[in-house]
Formats: C-alpha cells, sequence, structure tokens
C-alpha cells in the first residue's frame, strides 16, 4: 500500500521483482544518501549504458518499499514506488505537500515529531505504524538524514516504507504462544528451570516460584541450595543424589515433598529435559521442569481410601461383584461371594461359578436363575431376586442386578458384569412386613369405623367393608378410583386439596364424603402417614368415625345456646328497663319520705312514714338482690381487691345488726381472732353483702337464744390470711332434706313462705355464688329445733408493710351544708327534680334545672356551674350525649350519672361518656351528699 496522503503511503499489494540490476541498485541507493552530485554521476553512468527508459522503469518497480525525499520544511520532494502495485493512495499525491496537507494535523503528528527528530539531530530514527487507511497492515518507516561527501547535512531526509505486516503476525503468534504455554503451565502447575554449568546458575520461572508460593528468591540467596532447603526433611537427601548424578543416570523423574513459602507441603516432580555438553563431554547446560503433584498424589490417596471404603462397605451391604465372558461362558466373582455362599474362598481358586450357583440355588427358584442367564444378555439393568441354600443349611435370598454389557466391534455381547446382594434380612423385613399388613387389613375389616387408604396420587388402594356398605358400594368397586373426585362435594374440594398441600400433613380433619344414593355422611378422620426413602409422601392411611348424627347434635345444641344467649340478653335487658322503671318511682317514694323525716313530723306521722321508709327500702333490696343475682349469672361481676380493716368492718357489720336483736331480746355475739392481720387486701363490700345475708336470716329466724359472728384465722403468713367465717345461730333450723334446696334461686323453706317472712329467696344463692367468687363453698349444719350454722373460708392477700405508718386523722363530722355550691340538675322527672333539688337547697346549694340534655348543654354553656347531677335515660338529648357535648365545653367541670338503671354495662358507658362519678335511684341522702360534697370547695 502506498504511504497514503503522507505518512509514508502504505502499499497494500506490490510485487517483487528480482531482475533488478546491481548497477542501478547502487545507483540509486547512492544517490538518496549523496543528492544531486552522486545524481549525475549515476546520469553519466546510466547514458553509457545500455539500458532503455523502459528498462529503468522495470528496475524501480522491482522495489518492494516506498521511498520519500523531504526537506528541512518537511515537504515531499520525491517519490520513489513500484507504480505496477495497487496502492490506496498514490504517494507521488504526497510530492510538493507535507503530511499535514494529506492525513491532517491531528494524524500526521507523529510522523511530524520523527521528522523533527531527525532533522534536529542529524540521526536516524523509526516508527512501527497500523495503517492510517483501516486496511489492518503494519508499515516500518525508516527516517535517515542525506548526506553530503564531507559528512554534512545535506537538508534532505529520506524516508523508507517496508510492509511488515507478515513479521508482525508472526510475532504476535509467538507471543500467543508464549501466552498459551504460559498458561497451560500454570493449569498444570509446571515450572522450567535452566543449569548453566559456567556459572553455576539456576535460572527458574515465574511458574517454578509461583509453585513455591513465592515471586522472588531473598537477594543473593543461590537457587539451588535455597530449593533443597525447601525439601521436606525426609526426601532431602534422594533429591540432592537424584540432582547430582542426573547427567550420569538414564533416570528422568523423581518425586518428593517441599514445604513451601507459605508453609505448605507439596508433592513435587522432577523431569531432567535436554543435556548439552562441550566438545570435551562436559556438561554445559541442563533444562527440566518441575511439577506440583500434590493434587493428583491426594487423589490416588482418596482414591486407594474409597476403594477400602467400598470394599469395606460392600462386605457391610453383603454386595459381591461378577463379572461373565459370553464367549468362554466362564463366571469370575468378587472375594465377598465366597462369604455370601459360606465358602472358603482358598478351597479351590478355579471353582465353577456357575455351577456353584445352580448347586445351591433353591429348588423352586431354579427357572428363576436360567431366566437370568438367558436374558442378561440382552437387558441392561436386569435384576432377579432367588433363593439359595448354603452348605449349612442356611436359606438366604440373593439380589443379582446386570449392571454393563460390554461389546465388540460387531455388537456381540463379550462380557457382563453386575453384582449380586445377599438381601436376605430386607426380605425377612418385607414378609414380616406383608404378614403385619395382612393382620392390620384384617383388624380394619372387623372394626366398626371406616378405614382408607390412598396413594400418592389421591387413588383409593385400600378401604374396609364397613367404609363401602357407608357408601353403598362394594369394596372391588371402590378400589381404583380417586378418593377425592369421587367422594369429596364439589363445594369442598378446593379446601380440602388446600388442606392436604400442607406441610405437615393435618393429623385430623372432618369432612362430609357422598355416598352412592346422595347422601352425604360427616366423617371425623384420623390419619397416619407413609413416606419414601426421599421423604414424599407415599401413602395415607385414615380411621373415619361417622359422626353425622353427632353433628346434628351439635348444631342443635349451638341453636340451643344461641336461644340460651338471646334469652340471657332479652333478660338483661328486661331487668335494665324493669329496674329503671320500678327505681324511678321508688326514688319518689323514697325520697319524698326522707325529705318529709327531716322535717321533723308529728309522732303520729312518724310511724307512718317509718312504715313507708321500710317497705320502700325492703323493696329496693329485692330488686337489687334480683339484679345482683343476674350479674353473678351473666359473669359481669368481678371482684375488687382493695386494702380495709377486718376488724372495723367486723364492728360495723354487728352494730347494724344490734338494734335488730336487741329488738327481738336475742343475744349478738362477735367473736375475733386476734391473730387475724388488722388490715388485708380484698373486696369489702362482696364480704360485707356475703356476712349481711347470713347475719340478716340468722336474725331474722331466730326466736330466741343468740346469733355468734366468729372470724377465725386459719392460716396465717407474712403475705396471706386464711379466715374461716362461721354464722350460728339458735334458730328454728332447716330440715335435712331441704339443705340443698335454700342455695337456689327464689327457692325458701316452706315454713318460711307459711310464716309471711319478706324475701325473694335470693339472698343464699347470691351468697353462695359471691363465696364461689372468692374461691370458696359455703357449708351449712342444721338440725330443726337446735340451730343452724354457715361457714366459710376466704383467703385474702396481706397489704405491703408500711415504714411509719401515719395514724389515720380522726375528723369530727361536719354539717351537712355545701353553701354557695352552684349546682345544675337534668332529669326528664319533674318528681325526681323536685327531691334532688329539695336535698342541695336543703344544704343550701345554688340549683338550676333543664328537663333534657340538649338544655342542659345550652344552660352549661351560658352559666359557671360546680358541679352538674345528669340523669342518662331522657328524651331530645340523653345524658351520654349531653355530657360528651359539655366535656368539650368545659373539660374539668365535674359530673356526676344519678341513674335509675343499675346494670353494670350502663356504669362503663357513663364512665366512657367523661362522667366524673356515678349514683343510682333511689338514693340514700347521706351518701348523696358525700357524692356531692367531694366536689365543693369550702371558701367558694
Amino acid at each position: 500500500m502506498a504511504l497514503a496522503s503522507g505518512l509514508f503511503l502504505l502499499i497494500d499489494n506490490y510485487s517483487l521483482y528480482f531482475s533488478l540490476s546491481i548497477t542501478v541498485v547502487v545507483a540509486l541507493t547512492m544517490g538518496l544518501f549523496y543528492g544531486r552530485f552522486i545524481r549525475r554521476a549515476v546520469d553519466r553512468q546510466l547514458a553509457k549504458s545500455t539500458y532503455t527508459p523502459e528498462h529503468l522503469n522495470a528496475i524501480i518497480n522491482s522495489l518492494n518499499d516506498i521511498i520519500f525525499e523531504f526537506d528541512d520544511n518537511k515537504l515531499c520532494l520525491n517519490a520513489w514506488y513500484n507504480s505496477l502495485t495497487y496502492n490506496v493512495v498514490e504517494p507521488k499525491q504526497l510530492v510538493g505537500k507535507t503530511l499535514a496537507d494529506i492525513l491532517g494535523t491531528s494524524r500526521a503528528q507523529k510522523f511530524n515529531d520523527a521528522l523533527d527528530l531527525v532533522i534536529a539531530n542529524h540521526q536516524s530514527t523509526q516508527i512501527e505504524y497500523v495503517s492510517e487507511h483501516g486496511t489492518g497492515k503494519w508499515f516500518l518507516a525508516k527516517l535517515t538524514p542525506v548526506l553530503d561527501i564531507n559528512g554534512n547535512y545535506a537538508r534532505r531526509v529520506t524516508v523508507s516504507v517496508s510492509d511488515i505486516t507478515k513479521q508482525h503476525e508472526y510475532a504476535e503468534a509467538l507471543q500467543d504462544q508464549e501466552r498459551l504455554l504460559l498458561e497451560a503451565q500454570t493449569v498444570a502447575k509446571i515450572g522450567n528451570w535452566v543449569f548453566v554449568s559456567e556459572d553455576r546458575k539456576f535460572t527458574l520461572s515465574a511458574n517454578f516460584l509461583a509453585i513455591m508460593d513465592t515471586e522472588c528468591l531473598p537477594d543473593g540467596a543461590d537457587a539451588f541450595e535455597y530449593y533443597m532447603n525447601l525439601c521436606h526433611p525426609d526426601d532431602r537427601e534422594a533429591c540432592y543424589q537424584f540432582l547430582r548424578t542426573s547427567t550420569q543416570t538414564d533416570i528422568k523423574e523423581h518425586e518428593h515433598r517441599i514445604k513451601t513459602f507459605a508453609g505448605r507441603i507439596k508433592f513435587i516432580k522432577i523431569v531432567i529435559g535436554d543435556k548439552v555438553f562441550n566438545e570435551d563431554d562436559t556438561l554445559k547446560r541442563i533444562s527440566g521442569i518441575i511439577q506440583d503433584v500434590t493434587d493428583i498424589r491426594l487423589s490416588d490417596k482418596a482414591l486407594k481410601k474409597g476403594r477400602a471404603e467400598l470394599i469395606e462397605a460392600q462386605t457391610i451391604a453383603k454386595i459381591g461383584n461378577w463379572n461373565w465372558n459370553t464367549l468362554t461362558r466362564k463366571l469370575v466373582c468378587s472375594e465377598e461371594i465366597y462369604h455370601i455362599f459360606e465358602l472358603d474362598a482358598l478351597a479351590d481358586e478355579d471353582i465353577d461359578m456357575h455351577g456353584l450357583l445352580f448347586e445351591h440355588v433353591h429348588p423352586n427358584d431354579k427357572p428363576i436363575l436360567r431366566q437370568l442367564f438367558k436374558s442378561a444378555t440382552k437387558v441392561e439393568n436386569y435384576t432377579c431376586v432367588f433363593r439359595v441354600i448354603t452348605p449349612n443349611e442356611t436359606i438366604k435370598y440373593i439380589s443379582v442386578i446386570v449392571g454393563k454389557l460390554l461389546k465388540t466391534d460387531n455388537g456381540q455381547v463379550r462380557k457382563i458384569i453386575g453384582t449380586l446382594q445377599d438381601v436376605t434380612d430386607r426380605k425377612l423385613v418385607e414378609n414380616d412386613y406383608k404378614r403385619t399388613e395382612n393382620k392390620y387389613k384384617l383388624v380394619l375389616e372387623t372394626i366398626k369405623l371406616a378405614a382408607l387408604s390412598i396413594d400418592a396420587n389421591g387413588y383409593i388402594i385400600f378401604c374396609n367393608q364397613y367404609l363401602a356398605n357407608l357408601l353403598g358400594y362394594t369394596q372391588h368397586e371402590i378400589l381404583g378410583l380417586h378418593w377425592m373426585t369421587s367422594f369429596i362435594p364439589d363445594e369442598l374440594k378446593d379446601s380440602v386439596r388446600t388442606m392436604l398441600d400442607c406441610i405437615p400433613l393435618p393429623q385430623q380433619y372432618t369432612n362430609p364424603v357422598i355416598c352412592r344414593n346422595g347422601e352425604q355422611r360427616i366423617i371425623s378422620w384420623q390419619n397416619t402417614f407413609t413416606y419414601d426413602e426421599n421423604g414424599l409422601l407415599d401413602e395415607t392411611t385414615s380411621i373415619g368415625e361417622d359422626i353425622t348424627d353427632q353433628q346434628k347434635a351439635t348444631l342443635e345444641l349451638i341453636s340451643a345456646k344461641d336461644m340460651a344467649e338471646k334469652a340471657s340478653r332479652f333478660k338483661s335487658e328486661f331487668l335494665s328497663i324493669m329496674s329503671h322503671e320500678i327505681r324511678t318511682p321508688m326514688n319518689a317514694v323514697i325520697g319524698t319520705t326522707n325529705l318529709l323525716l327531716s322535717e321533723d313530723p308529728r309522732p303520729d306521722q312518724l310511724d307512718y312514714l317509718n312504715i313507708l321508709k321500710f317497705s320502700g327500702e325492703n323493696l329496693l333490696a329485692i330488686i337489687n338482690d334480683i339484679l345482683d343475682y343476674n350479674k353473678i349469672e351473666a359473669g359481669k361481676l368481678e371482684l375488687n381487691q382493695l386494702k380495709f380493716n377486718i376488724h372495723t368492718l367486723a364492728y360495723q357489720i354487728q352494730r347494724s345488726f344490734a338494734a335488730k336483736a336487741a329488738e327481738k331480746d336475742i343475744a349478738l355475739n362477735l367473736i375475733i381472732d386476734q391473730a387475724i392481720p388488722q388490715f388485708i387486701r380484698g373486696d369489702q363490700i362482696r364480704l360485707s353483702q356475703i356476712l349481711n345475708n347470713l347475719i340478716s336470716n340468722a336474725v331474722k329466724f331466730t326466736l330466741i337464744g343468740k346469733v355468734d359472728i366468729e372470724f377465725k384465722a386459719e392460716f396465717v403468713s407474712d403475705t396471706q390470711v386464711v379466715i374461716r367465717f362461721k354464722i350460728t345461730d339458735t334458730g328454728r333450723g332447716i330440715a335435712a332434706n331441704n339443705l340443698d334446696m335454700i342455695f337456689d334461686p327464689f327457692m325458701q323453706e316452706p315454713f318460711v313462705n307459711s310464716n309471711n317472712n319478706n324475701g325473694t329467696g335470693l339472698g343464699l344463692a347470691i351468697t353462695k355464688q359471691l363465696i364461689n367468687l372468692h374461691r370458696s363453698n359455703i357449708k351449712v349444719d342444721s338440725q330443726p329445733g337446735v340451730g343452724t350454722t354457715f361457714s366459710f373460708a376466704i383467703g385474702f392477700d396481706l397489704p405491703l408493710t408500711e415504714i411509719n405508718p401515719i395514724p389515720p386523722v380522726i375528723t369530727p363530722p361536719i354539717a351537712f351544708s355545701i353553701k354557695g355550691m352552684k349546682v345544675l340538675i337534668v332529669d326528664d322527672n319533674k318528681m325526681n327534680l323536685l327531691i334532688a333539688s329539695r336535698f342541695l337547697r336543703k344544704w343550701h346549694a345554688e340549683v338550676d334545672e333543664a328537663l333534657n340534655g340538649e338544655i342542659a348543654v345550652e344552660m352549661a354553656r351560658t352559666g359557671n356551674y360546680d358541679l352538674i347531677i345528669m340523669d342518662l335515660q331522657m328524651p331530645v338529648m340523653d345524658g351520654f350525649e349531653a355530657s360528651a357535648a359539655i366535656r368539650a365545653l368545659h373539660p374539668n367541670i365535674p359530673i356526676i350519672a344519678l341513674t335509675a338503671d343499675a346494670m353494670p354495662e350502663t356504669y362503663n358507658k357513663a364512665r366512657a361518656a367523661g362522667m366524673s362519678d356515678y349514683m343510682t335511684k333511689p338514693f340514700v341522702p347521706a351518701i348523696f351528699f358525700e357524692k356531692v360534697a367531694q366536689y365543693y370547695v369550702i371558701n367558694q
């Protein structure tokens, strides 16, 4: 290729001409070096010669290179080249131009730099470059300054451009081969070494050093001595002798161990290569390789170990190898075969194994053995099991497997290789399993439960007669059917399939099955699972109980339960409504009575008012008993755990019944064990309710004698006390046949009813339930005409001991006065408003009234109240909504609920609406005052 457009246009194709005249070549060469002086001499020489211009052109066309001449301005003056060769760019185009004109400044830069170097230093240089025209060829440009005859620079530079593509490709090929060789040596873990006898110097390749786990030897280290030091102590002398005598023996290889720079033990093989001798037969040079054969040696070791382990495993597994030469009809077996047949392997080395098999095979299994020798040459992996009888009369099961058929070039089987294994233990287990399976199936046939086995795909492989009869099929008809497709209702198939996809599978589930007549029976299944050797499900066996009738009964019970719960809710709602409706007028009756009693009535009116008050409070007690019993029965009554003084409680209860006992002229005795701690933790209110009920009955039914109230400590520790409570009277007593009845709700002894004693018959029922809530039981001992004793024991926790307890401050009772307190009362019942207002005004409060919640909200918006007393059930806006609205206006104003609804749900709802306290109608004036007074500020 011509040195296109400068940078010495590269020649793409050129022809070689070898008939170049020596004269012309010399002249041309000298012309390049000596300029026009020599050119004139050449012209004269040419004029004398017999060559024509055509001959000269032929000579020039024989040039392989392109030659340019440049001046100091890097302007091309001349170009000589083979005009017969195709060039991408004609070299003559460069004449009269610079390289930058043809190639551009950037591409011409490296050539201009070379020209500048020659022009400046008057010394030759050369550059290699790849074609600037995309041909991929490589060129060598040699730049030479032109000197005159005196050796002075003639201000000219010649550039000879040669195509070196072939040399470049050859060099790259050599580099590739060298790189591949190094890679191969690295993979094969091979390193080179050379020993030169003249200077006694070892040269080691990079791979050699890498095998020793280093990149270089320490400075000044002798390679041979250093390597000897790396040799394993046990192998060092042998290695040294091998290398020392390598020139005198034909032994080419030696293996030994070394400890590398990294401390690793490696197995090394040294291979002696070429040996070069001097003319006097002394060693000149010797070379060779080393190879890291550690992996090979370890593999050999592992292989030997594996072979030994295989033999041991075969012995343990009772497996032997055999091969049968079909051409010679000779059967050869491994030593384990002799152990299986209980023979001495050394007794007869030429034993006929073919005859041995037929000699010891069980008579009934000879056809199996004949079929083995017949089929072994035709079927790979052919297997069979037969029995043999050993010389010791032992029957063994032998499994034979044809492993490999080796054939001749024409396809004829020449040898068969296989294994023979003693599978006696396995066959005995299989036989036992089959016998057990038969017994198991026999058992499943006799039980009155459904029995079913399905395979991993859901197909039925066993069902007992009971299940077949239940489904309306014969056993033969059911076997092979798909269980889910044939017997599970369509609407349940997806859910059952999802359940069966669970891991682990459910051991129990219940589902309906479809019978032949279309009826669905509900079966409760208990499942067992069998897995294969890969841990995958192999078989599921289920025992099922037909619970259709029980399921119907269960549904009926659920329905009955729902009805009972609805009835209970209805009862609660009824009691709530009735309680509200009764308590509202009762509040007016009892409230009016209390007002009249507080206004100093005449003596003749006092008896009537007391009778009215007693009757009202008695009626209220009946209502409270009914509500308490309903709470307990509904499980909504919970015990509070608060600290209280048990001794004080006992004396208060005694004093509360003292007047009634004195009225009947009977003794009321309190016996309290001083071992009982003063303070305990428990529900004081419910304990008082229990004791009041029992003492009330005792006082009521005792006409002569006494009533004893006894508190006795049964157990005392630092954290707990168990108190036995006993109420004993000398009353009429209870008949033995009525002892169980008295704790039933609304039940009383016949004589009680006949004597017109007031009561609902709920007192003892509530008492028993409350004692049960305390995790205790009540006991009654009674003898008619002698008296009755009720007793029970309750455990209480003791409060934490107080350090330096502060003695209670006894404050004198204060007068009923809340003077100046502004109170808003909200109630839709004018009688309730009247009674509450009258009491508050008697206590000197300023009272406003509202008939519903909406009016109360507006009054609270404009008024400045210290307390709001709120009814709950009112028209227009109830107390809950009104309280929430007032709370939004005045977050800190106290609101007390005053309602005839005593149900616990209502209490919780009132608290949730933001009410501060809660009272039920009819109210006790003293308690009413206490509730109100706690929000009274004295100086207001």
